[in-house]
């Protein structure tokens, strides 16, 4: 291993495309690791499963999950980060064949601010009722609402009847916004201090798309107007420094077909 990459498992991760996809090199290992802890505790992954990743970066969950999935089971992750891309079909599809990885030139403030589409542009190249499980870490955290109702469309096609999807959130209410302005946790600055909407929250107008909260009354109105619904409520995020026992660093909604909704 070079100083320029980092030892993940089998591969050799550049260092640079390791840090867009956050944490950097000294929490890389940590968060992979809650990460299937999470989803093996709140949704279940089995070997013959088919899984969707937005987000999918240079592979922080597909490289882990190339030891739970059988080879009857499917990984489809999509990134708006060509170069992230590129490295995951070169070095983990090139070794794991039921993985695949494909790039969406999404216009993006922070990522790919000279992308040449838009999130609602976006078709993903899967059957109608063929995913078991999506997953979305830290990306519904960077979208406009019509980018998120957009994403939930295309979940609410693609899950099966049975499929669930563990996504994650800032989720606030007057009191969890006073907790994280008073705690402020994170090294990120997470004050959500400008109103974008009476809904929504923005943590910089700056940057808007670098961090954006919305009120639960929003997002299960998103949710319920793609079709979808909650498999439980809201597991809550450690980020804000509110609850006392939470279950993810950022709050997850756990996404179902409606009728399989609580």
């Amino acid at each position: 291993m070079s100083a320029e990459t980092y030892r993940f498992h089998e591969f050799d991760i550049p260092v640079d495309l390791l840090n867009l996809t956050g944490g950097g090199i000294d929490t890389f290992d940590v968060i992979a690791a809650a990460h299937m802890t999470g989803l093996s505790q709140f949704i279940g992954i089995s070997p013959n499963h088919s899984i969707l990743e937005i987000g999918c970066g240079i592979g922080r969950d597909a490289i882990p999950l190339t030891k739970i999935l059988s080879p009857e089971g499917k990984y489809l992750g999509v990134d708006i980060i060509e170069r992230s891309v590129n490295f995951c079909n070169e070095n983990i599809k090139a070794k794991y064949k039921n993985f695949d990885f494909i790039h969406y030139d999404v216009a993006d403030q922070l990522h790919n601010p000279t992308g040449t589409t838009k999130t609602t542009g976006i078709t993903l190249p899967i059957e109608d009722h063929s995913i078991d499980r999506v997953i979305a870490w830290s990306v519904f955290t960077h979208l406009y609402e019509v980018d998120i109702r957009h994403y939930l469309k295309e979940f609410q096609r693609v899950l099966k009847p049975d499929g669930v999807g563990y996504v994650t959130m800032f989720v606030v209410d007057d009191a969890i916004l006073e907790s994280a302005r008073k705690t402020n946790l994170t090294p990120f600055n997470l004050r959500f201090e400008h109103p974008l909407t009476d809904n929504c929250f923005i943590n910089d107008p700056a940057f808007p798309l670098g961090a954006i909260a919305y009120k639960r009354e929003a997002l299960q109105a998103m949710i319920a107007d793609a079709g979808l619904g909650l498999k439980r409520d809201f597991l809550r995020g450690a980020w804000s420094g509110y609850y006392p026992n939470p279950e993810d660093g950022q709050d997850v909604m756990i996404i179902c077909q409606h009728e399989g909704a609580v």
